[in-house]
């Protein structure tokens, strides 16, 4: 499974690439995710909803920007990103981490900068989790590791906004920030009464080719 979503992704990046005639830009960093949570108010009995903080992970992938104007693009591609978020109860502590295929709709908009180029931009994503895992520890030290069982635990599909900003320098280098809002409940088990949806702080390089 994992295989296929990576060599949909590479394909679908590649397709973009020839039919746009605009050379990819190959992109890396390190995320800093998090989840958000809400509970039902209609339901007093439920458990509690826990907000799980900033971990930390890692998205490689990449984008083609498409033309619209002489300022504005569509970009789009494909990102192996890693999501998730920690917290820590009476001194046991939780590690969710989610690796997903993203990809990105964003309208940018390019600003000159001397030689350089500001960017701003937006849009959807929609991403599909190929992998993931809790790791529980707990006051004494020990470690668990239970696999994510996406339909029972999560569900495997998410989708959310995405808001972009960066600095494309006159030669091949990019520097990137980023940031996903989540809007789908990624939760399966409770999600009656528990919303969970992910965000997503991202930072990296880029290297146009």
């Amino acid at each position: 499974m994992k295989k296929q979503f990576i060599a949909m992704a590479t394909a679908m990046l590649s397709f973009c690439a020839a039919k746009s005639q605009v050379v990819p830009t190959l992109k890396g960093g390190i995320t800093f995710p998090s989840i958000s949570s809400s509970q039902s108010m209609d339901l007093q009995d439920a458990p509690n909803a826990v907000d799980y903080n900033m971990s930390s992970a890692f998205y490689i992938g990449g984008t083609v920007d498409i033309s619209l104007s002489k300022a504005l693009y569509l970009q789009t591609g494909a990102m192996v990103i890693g999501k998730g978020g920690q917290n820590e109860f009476f001194g046991n502590k939780t590690k969710v981490k989610t690796f997903y295929v993203e990809v990105p709709v964003n309208l940018v908009h390019k600003f000159p900068f001397g030689a350089h180029k500001i960017l701003l931009g937006a849009g959807p994503y929609f991403a599909v989790a190929f992998d993931g895992q809790t790791k529980l520890t707990n006051t004494s030290g020990q470690e668990f590791k239970v696999k994510t069982r996406f339909g029972e635990d999560n569900k495997r599909a998410d989708y959310g906004l995405n808001f972009v900003t960066g600095i494309e320098f006159s030669k091949h280098l990019t520097v990137n920030v980023g940031y996903g809002l989540g809007l789908r409940n990624i939760r399966s088990i409770g999600s009656d009464y528990i919303t969970d949806r992910n965000q997503v702080l991202s930072a990296g390089l880029g290297y146009r080719l």
